[in-house]
């Protein structure tokens, strides 16, 4: 659970998306309803989609990534706590581009954090690149279909995220 926690001490979560109102919570709190949102599963199947994917990151010498291997699909490089922050990175910066910040906010601590404080390699960063990207996506049209950012929501993203 720490190595969890310590991912996303910077992440933002909607209470409710119909009243859009944010909160900022504690590690425990934050825990508590991702546990009950983000279940193993889910970040089981974001590795998966993931490794599936993989080959069309760009890798080292801007070539593209090596296919997962058959061990790699059996024990992905990253763990369900490391997807399951993904996804939880990519709801920030859904959030940040719904609200017309910049989306980066969301993405670029992620990966200052894995690869600097996680000592992730460039492959794991790129898979939770890829499952960050999707969830990204898929959030930020379930936000889009519930219409405008609201701008006390807004205010409040611009004062907690991370300034570029």
């Amino acid at each position: 659970m720490f190595r969890f926690l310590l991912w996303i001490a910077p992440v933002l979560v909607l209470s409710s998306p119909a009243s859009a109102q944010l909160q900022a919570k504690t590690f425990e709190e934050l825990f508590q309803s991702l546990g009950n949102t983000i279940t193993d599963a889910a970040a089981k199947d974001q590795i998966q989609l993931a490794l599936s994917r993989i080959q069309m990151a760009v890798c080292e010498g801007s070539r593209p990534c090596n296919p997962a291997t058959p061990e790699e699909i059996a024990q992905p490089p990253i763990s369900v706590i490391d997807g399951r922050a993904a996804m939880v990175f990519g709801i920030q910066s859904a959030f940040a581009q719904w609200c017309g910040l910049d989306s980066r906010r969301g993405f670029l601590p992620m990966i200052v954090f894995g690869k600097g404080k996680m000592k992730m390699s460039d492959r794991q960063v790129h898979l939770m690149t890829l499952i960050h990207g999707d969830f990204r996506s898929r959030q930020l049209k379930l936000y889009q279909d519930r219409g405008q950012c609201p701008a006390t929501l807004r205010e409040q993203l611009d004062t907690l995220l991370p300034k570029m």
